[in-house]
């Protein structure tokens, strides 16, 4: 658990379209339009909408519904004190990247600013 920095602005999120959902054997990587990005180790936990149950993708993946965030735009963004962020998108759907291992990367986030390895 390495956390987030306690001055990351998590709002810098707002605004991006999610473009690109990738998947490889260690990682999903999500690209938004704005230039930022999150790729996650060990799993994300997703809706697509506010109507639908939330998902877990446990890497390695076999099969996976979060392309339905793609073309969606971000609303909101926060972090919580562990070191987790959540998206919440324009049309319902929520991504949630969990800070959840002691010993290794859970997540990678690619802003502005910098990588930040979670």
């Amino acid at each position: 658990m390495h956390g987030l920095p306690k001055d990351f602005d998590a709002s810098v999120f707002v605004g991006g379209s999610l473009e690109t959902v990738t998947f490889a054997a260690n990682a999903i990587h999500l690209a938004f339009d704005n230039g930022n990005s999150v790729t996650a180790q060990m799993h994300l936990r997703y809706r697509g909408s506010s109507e639908a149950a939330y998902r877990d993708d446990v890497l390695p993946v076999s099969s996976s519904s979060l392309m339905s965030l793609v073309g969606q735009r971000v609303v909101t963004a926060t972090t919580h004190s562990r070191g987790d962020l959540t998206l919440e998108f324009d049309a319902g759907g929520t991504l949630q990247v969990q800070d959840d291992s002691e010993h290794y990367e859970s997540y990678t986030l690619k802003t502005p600013d910098g990588e930040i390895f979670v």
